[in-house]
C-alpha cells in the first residue's frame, strides 16, 4: 500500500507543468449597475484579452427574466497566431464567430422543403417570434 502511495505522489510530481512563466495582467475592469447589467475586460501580457456586456431583460414577474450577453475573446494560438472569437449568447443560445472557426452550412433544399410541407414540426420556432 505504501509503494503505491509513494508511486502515486511521484507520478502526480511528474506530472505537473514545470517551469510556468509568469503572467502580468495589463489591465482589467468590472462594472455592474443595480439591475444586474455588467461590463467587464481583462487584458494579459500573453496575448489574451476579454471583453464582455451583459444585459439583464426582466421577465414578467419578480425573479424571472433573461441575460443577453455579448463580448469578445482573444488568445494566442501554440502555432503563434492570434485567434479572435466574437459572440453573443441569449434565449437563442451560444453564437460564436471567428475566422478559424467553421461555419454551417447553408439551409438545404429538402429542410426548405419540410418547413412548408408540415409547419406543425417547427411549433417551437414560431413561439420565439
Amino acid at each position: 500500500m505504501k509503494l503505491f502511495v509513494v508511486a502515486a505522489v511521484l507520478a502526480l510530481a511528474a506530472a505537473a507543468p514545470q517551469d510556468q512563466p509568469e503572467v502580468r495582467v495589463l489591465s482589467e475592469k468590472f462594472e455592474q449597475d443595480e439591475q444586474g447589467s455588467y461590463q467587464y475586460a481583462y487584458e494579459l501580457d500573453n496575448g489574451q484579452k476579454v471583453d464582455e456586456s451583459g444585459q439583464v431583460i426582466p421577465g414578467s414577474e419578480p425573479e424571472t427574466g433573461s441575460l443577453s450577453v455579448q463580448g469578445s475573446y482573444s488568445f494566442v494560438g501554440d502555432d503563434g497566431n492570434t485567434y479572435t472569437v466574437t459572440y453573443t449568447a441569449d434565449e437563442g443560445g451560444f453564437k460564436p464567430e471567428g475566422a478559424h472557426l467553421p461555419v454551417g452550412p447553408a439551409q438545404i433544399p429538402e429542410y426548405a422543403q419540410l418547413r412548408q410541407e408540415h409547419p406543425e414540426l417547427f411549433w417551437a420556432e414560431n413561439q420565439q417570434s
